[in-house]
């Protein structure tokens, strides 16, 4: 039997390297998957990345059978332990997922987990009718119901558990449970109670034992609602829940649940990094291409990106600042311009961007990640998010 040559394990971890930092992640595991079977002393390693990869494209079965691999190797690592946290909560099983965030050190998150009795994200109806929105605001304004309390929400793939105003809460009946804390992905600094909500009701869509968020709002969406309030936001954990969403920007509404008249494969593809971020493929200025953040409650902002990145796009500098706002209030940022941007067949020139000096979401999940895609861009357009298929469809409307 031919033993493979050095030269050729070489190669082939370089082409895995290459094609995972480009977001190529599924070429990249086809390519992991036979240097898996070239290099045994490499195996367990090679397992964590191909278990990072299933994690991004929510494949939880794949996800476990490379921790098994690597379990003996890594079992006690950190970042092994981490992903064991991660696939537990994407698969709904608290209480292992308790259980890996003890080991972390992350208590409050832990209690909270056990609080839903391994069983939250209910979803008791799916609704076939649209939501339809307020333009006359920075972002989409909507009804949402939650303990049959009305309210006034946006909605931000950004976030990830529903995020409840302090003073809506307390009228909705929502007690504030543990102290949590994050960073948003512009980079500023968050902290909030975390929360169970019994019922949330959007529309004619009916949402039980869900997972919250409660911290005060005013500050965050003072610009642009000055003559309304934000009562809370809508994260990207409840669409994943309900399967996706289709949001038909010009037409001022959006469904919930897989978006319909779309074949399987159409579109390209969606990744979850971290517990939810959603990321598709871009290239910025014909080069190659990356992972793009999609946050529909990032304001004032076409895109956005870090100062590394803005190099790599070849971005060109503005004169001025680029003010935009998010989950964390305002973000005031230097002004570049990206000479083309694409998504699939959609090509734009000349599209202004905003370098966001603490944007750091790539190095915490471990990934390149080319930018952000805020509202303004995503507005133009109509945006489906297929979590079934793990497809993204961002087509310009008819």
């Amino acid at each position: 039997m031919l033993q493979p040559h050095a030269l050729d394990i070489t190669h082939l971890q370089r082409l895995a390297t290459r094609l995972f930092t480009d977001g190529q992640y599924t070429d990249a595991d086809m390519v992991l998957a036979e240097l898996a079977t070239l290099s045994e002393q490499e195996r367990a390693q090679i397992a964590l990345r191909r278990a990072q990869i299933g994690m991004l494209s929510d494949r939880m079965a794949d996800v476990q059978e490379q921790l098994d691999i690597a379990r003996n190797e890594y079992g006690s690592h950190v970042y092994f332990v981490g992903l064991e946290a991660d696939m537990a909560v994407r698969s709904g099983d608290l209480a292992s997922a308790a259980a890996a965030l003890y080991r972390l050190g992350r208590h409050a998150r832990a209690a909270h987990l056990e609080g839903f009795d391994g069983h939250w994200y209910q979803v008791d109806e799916l609704a076939a009718l649209p939501v339809e929105w307020d333009d006359q605001h920075a972002l989409p304004l909507f009804d949402v119901s939650v303990n049959g309390h009305s309210g006034r929400f946006v909605l931000d793939t950004g976030t990830g558990d529903c995020l409840l105003d302090s003073r809506f809460a307390q009228r909705a009946g929502v007690e504030p449970g543990h102290h949590d804390q994050a960073r948003y992905a512009g980079g500023l600094a968050g902290h909030w109670q975390l929360a169970h909500i019994d019922s949330l009701d959007i529309g004619g869509s009916r949402f039980a034992r869900l997972p919250g968020m409660i911290a005060p709002l005013t500050h965050a969406f003072h610009h642009g609602f000055e003559d309304t309030r934000v009562d809370g936001i809508v994260g990207a954990g409840l669409l994943r829940a309900a399967g996706g969403i289709d949001i038909e920007y010009q037409a001022n509404r959006f469904r919930l649940g897989r978006p319909a008249g779309a074949d399987e494969g159409e579109g390209e593809p969606l990744w979850i990094a971290g517990p939810h971020y959603p990321l598709t493929p871009c290239r910025a200025n014909a080069g190659p291409a990356s992972s793009w953040f999609i946050d529909s409650g990032m304001s004032g902002m076409d895109l956005a990106c870090s100062g590394s990145a803005a190099k790599r796009h070849g971005a060109l500098p503005l004169s001025g600042d680029i003010k935009g706002h998010g989950g964390g209030g305002q973000l005031a940022a230097q002004a570049v311009r990206i000479r083309h941007f694409q998504h699939a067949d959609l090509d734009y020139p000349e599209l202004p961007a905003a370098v966001l000096p603490d944007f750091s979401l790539g190095r915490e999940l471990g990934i390149r990640i080319g930018g952000i895609i805020g509202h303004n861009w995503l507005a133009r357009h109509r945006v489906q998010l297929d979590y079934r298929a793990m497809r993204t469809r961002i087509q310009l409307p008819e």
